[in-house]
């Protein structure tokens, strides 16, 4: 039987003017784009090579730009924080945290903590016969901490 665990409980944390001290941001719906780092690459194809392009790598990680959507609330202090964050390019920190306790009730989720910028004012965008969504863009700077489930 497989121990796989839904994502339902994944959570992110936006920083507060204090450092390493986070703000939960309300509501998370989705999390698209990949939130790996990719390594960059040298095409070396030449004619000797065999039917297939050719890569070595460059040696240096590319830490992504990736998105958040929420359902927006007005008054929740990790929206407001995003946003405050989204207009001054201040460097900060988020944490997103998974559900996947070991022992659930006791245990630490996986967690993920990533280096960067709100790269964008965040957007609320409404929809016919929807919710208000809150989105916003963060670009990754650096390597991530990630601290694996206890």
């Amino acid at each position: 039987m497989s121990k796989a665990k839904n994502s339902l409980g994944a959570k992110v944390y936006i920083e507060t003017a204090t450092p390493d001290t986070y703000q939960l941001v309300g509501e998370l719906t989705d999390i698209p784009g990949v939130l790996g780092d990719k390594v960059g690459k040298i095409d070396v194809t030449s004619f000797d090579s065999d039917a297939y392009k050719e890569f070595i790598s460059d040696g240096l990680k590319d830490a992504p730009e990736f998105s958040f959507k929420c359902n927006y609330v007005a008054d929740d202090a990790g929206q407001m924080r995003v946003f405050t964050l989204g207009g001054t390019n201040a460097n900060t920190k988020i944490k997103i945290e998974f559900n996947d306790q070991i022992t659930p009730a006791t245990g630490n989720p996986t967690s993920i903590i990533r280096s960067g910028y709100v790269s964008g004012i965040p957007n609320i965008v409404p929809g016919k016969s929807a919710q208000l969504v809150f989105e916003f863009p963060f670009q990754a700077s650096g390597a991530p901490t990630v601290v694996l489930a206890a």
